[in-house]
């Protein structure tokens, strides 16, 4: 991974917490998913998008 990309992301966490940004992430996995389906027409890879959001909002963070 990069380095800056890293620090990038520590610097989020700090400022959101981690538990906002998983949200976020969540949130994004979604978007792709309906851009997937509305722009490219392309199902399969909008399945993936949303089996990683419904990953995401499984996860449970008390830090």
């Amino acid at each position: 991974m990069h380095k800056e990309y890293m620090e990038i992301l520590e610097g989020l966490i700090d400022k959101l917490t981690l538990s906002a940004i998983l949200e976020m992430l969540e949130r994004i996995c979604h978007k792709k998913a309906e851009n997937m389906r509305t722009h490219w027409q392309d199902e399969t890879s909008a399945k993936l998008w949303e089996k990683a959001a419904r990953q995401i909002e499984q996860i449970n963070v008390d830090v």
